[in-house]
């Protein structure tokens, strides 16, 4: 089969994590032996880079499109995918589009995102297959859209193990790589600094915690990996919490660095207060590490975590019930730690991506080569 892979986030040397689970999922499809063709966005910072991305790219779908002789259309991202993709269908009624929806897409997080919502709802309609990362997501999808369509769910890529899996032998020269202390135990946060991420409620719960347990100060610090629109608030939250000897900051790392924070930090703390947090793939690519989360009780995050089990969940948002979790991990022995830390790991497994790829080859060997 031929496969025209369609999406607004793709990776690039400047933003490797940038749409790194669409690349991942072009992989999978490839391994399985489908032919894969593209029509992508790699980041862009300006408003007019921007406008003119989105403009190339609109009109590199509808061209594609009608001219490819693909099966079908792999589009990731409905929410600013959807214009062409129903210009294209009006054109060429013939073509079969196979849609996977994440995040914004069905739950919009500003304002300025609803008026994405008719278009979703009409190239769902129009769509072949939907893919969902979740069954949380999927029977969110089924509830606010009441869709015919099949829906079939795929864990958005999941988890490459040769990049994420315990290394602890690396752990003294990783310290080393990134300036840390190795008499000093870490926390961790992976994600962009912007709205319904949860960075300030992971300083607020930290700095809670710290203010609960005083002799943690002198032995715990809080990594945070990120970069985002909301970086300067970041920063400034940051110094009005007097954590600016407690947390340590990097910019956007590539997949391979991200996996050595995995394997320095003891916990990592997942603090989205988005209901549409379809999976939380950092969740799982922390547990592939064999490391345990405290996460928000939400979303796609349900799907995997066991609390006390695997990792710890609090409210959404709520700082104070954060900073007792990150309390009672730290009253654990080491021995409990360590099984935690296991138990994740053999969590992760089932997100392995040789163990869900056979899912996405399924779904489109289901729909079979166009005739």
């Amino acid at each position: 089969m031929n496969i025209l892979l369609v999406s607004n986030m793709y990776p690039s040397e400047q933003f490797p994590s940038y749409g790194i689970f669409v690349k991942n999922t072009e992989s999978i499809l490839e391994n399985a032996g489908f032919s894969v063709d593209r029509a992508v966005i790699r980041k862009r910072t300006g408003k007019r880079q921007k406008a003119a991305a989105y403009a190339s790219h609109y009109a590199s779908v509808i061209r594609k499109g009608l001219s490819g002789k693909y099966d079908a259309i792999y589009v990731h991202y409905a929410a600013h995918n959807a214009l062409p993709l129903l210009m294209l269908k009006r054109l060429k009624p013939s073509v079969r589009i196979v849609t996977n929806v994440h995040g914004s897409d069905v739950v919009p997080e500003v304002p300025s995102q609803e008026k994405f919502q008719p278009a979703v709802r009409q190239l769902l309609e129009r769509s072949a297959v939907i893919v969902t990362p979740s069954g949380y997501y999927r029977d969110l999808v089924r509830e606010k859209y009441g869709v015919d369509t099949p829906i079939r769910v795929f864990p958005s890529g999941g988890v490459n193990t040769a990049v994420f899996h315990p290394e602890e032998e690396g752990r003294g020269a990783w310290l080393e790589e990134f300036g840390l202390d190795a008499s000093l135990r870490y926390f961790g946060y992976v994600g962009r600094m912007d709205v319904g991420k949860g960075w300030d409620h992971c300083l607020k719960g930290f700095a809670a915690f710290l203010e609960a347990n005083p002799d943690e100060r002198g032995r715990t610090r809080l990594i945070m990996v990120g970069s985002g629109q909301e970086e300067d608030g970041f920063r400034l939250l940051k110094s009005e919490l007097g954590l600016d000897d407690d947390v340590i900051h990097f910019p956007l790392m590539k997949q391979r660095d991200l996996a050595k924070i995995y394997n320095i930090i003891d916990l990592f703390i997942f603090p989205t207060t988005r209901k549409g947090e379809s999976l939380g793939l950092v969740g799982l690519e922390a547990m592939a590490c064999g490391t345990p989360i405290a996460a928000s009780r939400i979303g796609g995050i349900l799907d995997y975590t066991e609390d006390g089990v695997n990792g710890w969940l609090f409210e959404p948002g709520n700082a104070q019930e954060l900073a007792e979790r990150l309390t009672a991990f730290s009253r654990l022995s080491p021995g409990e730690q360590q099984r935690a830390g296991q138990a994740a790991l053999e969590t992760s497994k089932a997100y392995d991506q040789d163990a869900i790829g056979p899912k996405l080859a399924a779904i489109f060997r289901e729909l079979g080569p166009s005739t």
